[in-house]
C-alpha cells in the first residue's frame, strides 16, 4: 500500500510540474505578442497626441497620474521640465520647469 501511494505522489506531482510549465509558456507567449499595440492608430490619431517637441526636445520619462493624465518628464539639453498631459481632450494641461 504505501508503495502504491508514493508511485501516485510521483506521478501526481509530475503531471502538477508539466501543467504549471504548460501555463508558464502561455503566460510569457502572452507577455511578449502584446497584440493591443499601436496597430490600429492611424496617422491622425498620432498626430492628436503630440507633445510638439522640438528636435533638441527629448523625454526622459512617462508616469501615469490617473487614467486621463500622463505626466511627462522633457530635457532640453541642460534644462528639464515637466509636462502635464489629458488623453482625453488630447492637450497639455501645464508645463512645470523654467
Amino acid at each position: 500500500m504505501t508503495n502504491n501511494f508514493l508511485k501516485f505522489t510521483v506521478i501526481f506531482l509530475a503531471i502538477l510540474i508539466l501543467v504549471c510549465f504548460v501555463f508558464l509558456l502561455y503566460g510569457l507567449y502572452s507577455k511578449i505578442s502584446n497584440t493591443e499595440g499601436v496597430k490600429g492608430l492611424t496617422n491622425e490619431e498620432i498626430t492628436s497626441y503630440s507633445l510638439k517637441l522640438s528636435n533638441a526636445e527629448t523625454i526622459k520619462d512617462i508616469k501615469i497620474i490617473n487614467e486621463n493624465n500622463l505626466l511627462f518628464v522633457i530635457s532640453d539639453n541642460d534644462q528639464i521640465y515637466l509636462i502635464i498631459y489629458n488623453l482625453d481632450n488630447k492637450q497639455i494641461i501645464s508645463k512645470i520647469g523654467r
